[in-house]
């Protein structure tokens, strides 16, 4: 029996469609309609004030909450897309959850884009002012410039030699015991729970920021704080992971702990420690230019000064450099990993 070439190249189409997922349950999506209206009721409870949204039905007029509504609408069309693109209900349930806490976020924050109009008599002189910057500002303030890279340069430096010393310590392959281990972990938690801003205020408030000549010391060591939490803890990971075969056999030769994460350990991980070590460095050059705004020195310093003094030209100049700055960091990591690793 022969076939014809027409079924012969309709065959393998036929063999590379796709069956359509089976019909969700239109019970349990149902009962999330019915979360979504309790969730439109708690909303209702819980909003102090806001537009209302009016409607007319002739003999009465119902009246509703204008933002609780829209959430409502968001939420049921979310809902009817997700039925009808046949998605699995705990997908559906996850996008519902998403909306839930969106709203409930910038209704704790009063957050709203409907200002913007209002208020683009204040906004349109500033933003001309950024769309025209004065070049020539930028180099007035190549001393701050250096500041600003020489700070990241010695934090990332004494940063992450420190950070590898701790990670060695954080982890139970490297570490003594795991007392130790769970110790270094602990205070690894402690200095990442800290934000950099955070640091830098501590740090000016106990030695001193720029009035008294001390706020480039001051961002070192934030940025060293900084550098250290997330230097021990992607290098502790990566110890975790290590391959336990040369481990394992410098254990069998009776090598001494030291011995073993030097020979054993250390060659494994020390890749992904230079990378780790030049990302932290293009961290602290954004860093090292938001810190001075606290009275670390700096570029952030100047930057917080043209605001004060409504110099917004001059502020725009400061970011586009910070921007080519950022980049050219960039592209010198970039470089430096083809290389290295």
């Amino acid at each position: 029996m022969t076939t014809s070439t027409a079924e012969r190249r309709a065959a393998p189409q036929a063999a590379t469609v796709r069956p359509e997922p089976p019909r969700p349950s239109g019970l349990v999506y149902l009962g999330l309609a019915g979360l979504a209206v309790l969730a439109f009721i708690v909303f209702w409870v819980i909003q102090e004030s806001g537009d209302v949204l009016l409607i007319p039905l002739g003999f009465v007029t119902l009246w509703a909450p204008l933002n609780p509504v829209i959430g409502l609408v968001v939420m049921l069309v979310a809902l009817a897309v997700c039925f009808k693109a046949r998605i699995g209900t705990m997908a559906a349930f996850g996008a519902l959850a998403f909306i839930m806490m969106s709203y409930w976020a910038g209704a704790t924050v009063g957050f709203t884009l409907l200002e913007i109009p209002e208020r683009w008599s204040n906004v349109e002189p500033r933003l001309m002012a950024f769309l025209d910057p004065n070049w020539s500002y930028i180099w007035t303030v190549r001393d701050q410039w250096l500041i600003t890279i020489s700070m990241a340069v010695v934090a990332t430096l004494v940063g992450c030699a420190i950070g590898l010393v701790l990670a060695m310590y954080a982890s139970p392959v490297s570490s003594p015991n795991k007392g130790t281990s769970q110790t270094i972990k602990a205070v690894n938690s402690v200095i990442r729970s800290i934000p950099d801003v955070g640091w830098a205020l501590l740090f000016v408030a106990f030695i001193g920021g720029t009035a008294h000549g001390l706020g480039p010391m001051a961002g070192i060591l934030a940025l060293l704080m900084f550098n250290i939490g997330i230097v021990a803890k992607l290098t502790s990971e990566t110890i975790d992971a290590v391959n336990p075969g040369p481990v394992e056999a410098a254990d069998a030769s009776g090598a001494t702990l030291t011995q073993r994460n030097r020979l054993a350990i250390l060659p494994q991980v020390l890749p992904g420690f230079v990378s780790y070590g030049l990302y932290v460095f293009e961290l602290n050059i954004r860093a090292s230019a938001a810190l001075g705004i606290v009275g670390v020195g700096g570029i952030g310093s100047a930057m917080m000064l043209q605001l004060n003094r409504f110099q917004f030209e001059n502020v725009a100049a400061i970011l586009i450099a910070l921007i080519v700055v950022v980049l050219l960091v960039d592209m010198f990591s970039m470089y430096i990993r083809r290389k290295l690793l």
